[in-house]
């Protein structure tokens, strides 16, 4: 399991820890974490996946092996977007394949849409266009509301909840992997847990809905069956880009990657078999 980055890059103040496995040439794959993760929670697959291609990530500003910056104007969504442009731009130097899981997939669409030539093809996983908020209606106000009222310098909330696919990850990685999620679950900075939770459920603020027409690249939309909202939205996601295809993992929850491995690595690499061929 590659489990270490060892690179950084400056940007906007902030070195950000990122690093590159595998090939040298050909397009590579860009791994683009989610909301209050790190790209450990691809780490089981890296070196696999790097057998055929490169494979870049980058741990977001505040999340992971980046640094905190401990204030809340320095996160937005809008400038984890600049950071990634940045890093394609001065050291990848040529077009990826972008997997954006969660609040990776609404980075990396903004990403697309701003530079459509940094990117080859999307891949677009457990995410949304439009709209992070919970299905019911009340459960959205709590979250909302929870947002707004958070307090950063209290540090991070105890996020003791029950979660039905705690069990299925726990049946399905190693504790070290558990021991290292703990770690960068951690590092989390509560300054980001506000700015980008403010967005991200905020579906006036986070929707790019009306411009997905936009999008001319292929885009392979991964969703988990049980995961609410975005399976939900899945279809219409696919649906409304140019050039879109669904696949969905039976059973699966947010993090397809971890409780379904081959399944997720299936539907990958399927993508980057149809992106590969000639078109």
């Amino acid at each position: 399991m590659i489990d270490d980055l060892t690179r950084t890059f400056r940007t906007d103040d902030v070195d950000l820890a990122w690093d590159r496995w595998g090939a040298e040439s050909g397009t590579p794959l860009f791994l683009c974490h989610g909301y209050s993760g790190s790209t450990h929670d691809f780490a089981a697959h890296i070196e696999g996946l790097a057998e055929h291609r490169g494979v870049i990530a980058v741990d977001h500003r505040g999340h992971g092996r980046s640094p905190k910056l401990g204030t809340v104007d320095r996160y937005s969504i809008d400038r984890l977007v600049a950071d990634l442009i940045a890093l394609i731009e001065h050291e990848v130097s040529e077009p990826v394949d972008l997997l954006g899981h969660s609040m990776g997939g609404a980075i990396s669409l903004r990403v697309v849409l701003s530079r459509p030539d940094l990117v080859r093809s999307l891949i677009l996983m457990d995410t949304s266009a439009w709209s992070f908020a919970p299905l019911d209606a009340e459960a959205a106000q709590a979250t909302m509301d929870f947002m707004q009222r958070f307090d950063p310098s209290r540090g991070l909330p105890n996020w003791d909840r029950p979660n039905p696919e705690d069990p299925l990850i726990a049946a399905t990685t190693s504790p070290e992997w558990q021991a290292m999620k703990a770690d960068m679950a951690a590092a989390f900075d509560p300054y980001a847990l506000k700015a980008l939770g403010v967005e991200l459920f905020d579906a006036d603020t986070i929707s790019v809905r009306e411009r997905l027409g936009e999008i001319t690249c292929p885009v392979t939309v991964i969703v988990g069956s049980l995961d609410e909202p975005f399976a939900s939205q899945a279809a219409d996601l696919a649906a409304e880009v140019a050039d879109g295809t669904l696949i969905t993992i039976t059973n699966a929850f947010h993090s397809p990657q971890l409780t379904h491995p081959t399944a997720w690595v299936d539907a990958v690499e399927s993508h980057l078999a149809w992106v590969s061929s000639p078109r």
